[in-house]
């Protein structure tokens, strides 16, 4: 499926899970009032006023109302506000480790290596990886979008499978990433929450009245009766609300099927399709059919993320969050007999740490990377809108390019980038101005400043290879470093957002690549609160001002003597605009109003961000002298609206 049409579909799913807790909030209000009104007929027998059961109080049922709303609510904005969107709590909640970038556990490299490789022919940052202690073969990504998403794997999957195996697995999670699914898993985690939150107050009324101390007296005896019965009135209420809470568990039971089941069925075509190899996804699926645990899960909060996983994590009384494995398999493996052969840990060995099928190839290939990707730049100014078929759509030839790519980046770097100071040092190195610029001493003062003469000696340890970088080289390097990135602690967060900001305000100007640079990492990586993003949706015309004003700094690139004609090329694409609005002067087209609009421009609807892309293709490859720095800007901006672009390859 088109990119751009699975996130409208994601968006209307969003309406009918709205819909569907719609419907579970009104059984829950008629099963709390049947219950109230039994109990309160029950303690009012004998009264001047009883209550009778089955009959209508209005009074009593806008009670009820607001209690139930009040409590679902604070539970789901509870639950919602906690996770923050971030895939790392989801993970911690599971119970999930985050496996460190330098690990020397054989299992873990062939992990990491795995995801990075994924992550780099999306176009996506490289998310953290977390493993989950769970013998049950499973897998998830978590977050609501790349710049927050997590990939967890139990210990049970890693240590079962092989490598092409695991590589589908990954495909799969990474479909969720691109697609948007994790921003419906994200809400869905809230809602549901929500709903349980009904049993656990009864759960513990219960708990705090069965160790509730009761005395009787002669001499008040009525007193103690009347005592008794508020006892007994509270305890069937706690009965009442765990029964309420399954009536509950019910609803979220069929919410999860009717969001997950079609959504599965999607990845795993959509890893078919990145990886071109059907047997990595139904081998990995056929692995949980013949192993002893399965995908079962038995982390505490396994239930309500259910719906997230890989393979279906717990037992449902009513609805399955996933299509039987052997439907799965059939639709990718139409000669599958049902037979699960017994699956069996796997030894893995070093050779499985990189991917022996795409080692091949490279070696068959004569060309570089770096011609890999000029010829992109020609193919793409020739047909610019194919830059843009691909996004959220990756195929093989993207995993060969990241391979080789990083393959061909000298191995202390990619050694460095994996250690959180190592990583700093070369996001520092990237930074710096050419050795022949009296700028570069300013800047390694800063880094002085800011950090000891420590981290200065490391970035000029490693900022002559830094410096041998191909340009296409730069910003997947700078990606991989966001795991070990993700081991700072705030302070020194704080001090590289400031340090990257100094260097780059150094010389007093700004390039297209640490304009790249700063908006990946501050804004997808680790600095994600360097600026602040729009509060509101914006207006429509406030739509139409961002973009006129990227696509005017994207005509005016390098100095474009044809600017106003690579604007208007532009223009005429954007299908969804209203008339031309005139160009934007190129002094008032700063970094910092380029900023806010990509901001603005990410609240558009699908339809309307694949008709800018397109608009924003068309005017870079307008004089048909398209660079590879140009090409980059184009993907940080396609990240920017949510759109992960893979590199553009001429075969792809």
């Amino acid at each position: 499926m088109d990119f751009f049409e699975h996130q409208d579909r994601a968006r209307r799913n969003t309406g009918w899970l709205i819909l569907y807790f719609a419907i579970t909030v009104v059984a829950i209000v008629a099963s709390v009032y049947l219950a109230v009104t039994g109990i309160a007929h029950f303690v009012t027998q004998g009264s001047e006023q009883p209550i009778d059961f089955f009959v209508w109080h209005p009074r009593l049922l806008a009670g009820v109302v607001a209690a139930v709303v009040i409590v679902i609510a604070s539970g789901s904005l509870f639950k919602t506000l906690q996770l923050g969107g971030d895939g790392n709590r989801v993970a911690v909640e599971l119970g999930g480790v985050m496996v460190q970038p330098n690990s020397r556990d054989l299992d873990e490299r062939m992990l990491l290596n795995v995801v990075e490789e994924m992550a780099l022919a999306s176009g996506t940052p490289v998310p953290p990886v977390y493993i989950l202690e769970e013998q049950g073969i499973n897998a998830f990504a978590a977050g609501t979008s790349p710049q927050n998403a997590v990939i967890g794997v139990t210990r049970g999957c890693m240590e079962t499978m092989s490598r092409e195996e695991l590589q589908g697995v990954i495909a799969h999670e990474f479909s969720h990433i691109l697609n948007g699914d994790m921003r419906i898993n994200m809400r869905l985690i809230g809602l549901l929450y929500g709903i349980l939150l009904i049993a656990m107050i009864g759960y513990i009324l219960i708990r705090m009245l069965a160790h509730m101390p009761v005395r009787s007296s002669s001499r008040n005896n009525d007193d103690a009766k009347g005592a008794l019965a508020i006892i007994a009135a509270l305890f069937a209420a706690g009965l009442a609300l765990i029964g309420i809470g399954y009536v509950g568990v019910f609803f979220a039971s069929l919410i999860q099927s009717a969001v997950s089941r079609q959504r599965e069925f999607l990845a795993d075509a959509s890893a078919v399709q990145f990886t071109r190899n059907p047997d990595g996804i139904a081998g990995a699926l056929k692995r949980i059919g013949g192993w002893k645990q399965q995908s079962r899960l038995r982390a505490v909060h396994a239930k309500e993320a259910s719906h997230m996983f890989f393979g279906q994590g717990v037992m449902s009384l009513w609805f399955a969050t996933h299509p039987p494995l052997e439907t799965r398999i059939r639709r990718i493996d139409p000669h599958f007999d049902g037979t699960f052969p017994t699956t069996t840990q796997v030894r893995h060995t070093e050779a499985d740490i990189l991917d022996p099928s795409t080692l091949k190839r490279l070696h068959q290939r004569s060309s570089s990377a770096h011609v890999s990707a000029l010829a992109g730049v020609e193919h793409f100014e020739n047909e610019p809108s194919d830059a843009v078929h691909h996004v959220g759509n990756p195929m093989e030839e993207h995993i060969d390019h990241a391979h080789q790519l990083v393959h061909e980046i000298h191995p202390m770097l990619v050694s460095e980038v994996h250690d959180p100071m190592g990583a700093i040092a070369v996001v520092y190195a990237l930074l710096l101005a050419p050795d022949s610029d009296a700028t570069r001493q300013v800047q390694l003062d800063l880094i002085s400043q800011y950090h000891g003469v420590g981290v200065r000696d490391e970035v000029l340890r490693v900022v002559q290879l830094a410096d041998n970088l191909e340009v296409e080289q730069r910003l997947p390097l700078a990606c991989m470093a966001l795991p070990a990135l993700e081991q700072l602690s705030d302070s020194q967060v704080g001090t590289l957002r400031t340090s990257v900001r100094s260097l780059i305000d150094a010389d007093r100007r700004w390039t297209i690549f640490e304009y790249a640079l700063q908006r990946f990492i501050s804004r997808r990586l680790i600095l994600r609160s360097a600026a602040p993003k729009p509060t509101s949706r914006p207006s429509q015309n406030q739509i139409v001002s961002a973009f006129q004003l990227v696509l005017s700094t994207l005509a005016h690139l390098g100095g474009n003597v044809h600017a106003e004609s690579a604007y208007s090329a532009g223009w005429e694409t954007w299908t969804n605009g209203p008339r031309p609005a005139p160009i934007i002067d190129k002094d008032q087209c700063t970094l910092t109003r380029l900023d806010q609009a990509l901001d603005m421009l990410a609240f558009a609807s699908p339809k309307v961000k694949r008709s800018m892309l397109n608009a924003f293709s068309a005017s870079i490859a307008f004089d048909q002298r398209a660079t590879i720095n140009e090409i980059e800007l184009l993907r940080v901006i396609s990240d920017a609206l949510g759109c992960p672009m893979p590199p553009v390859l001429p075969e792809a």
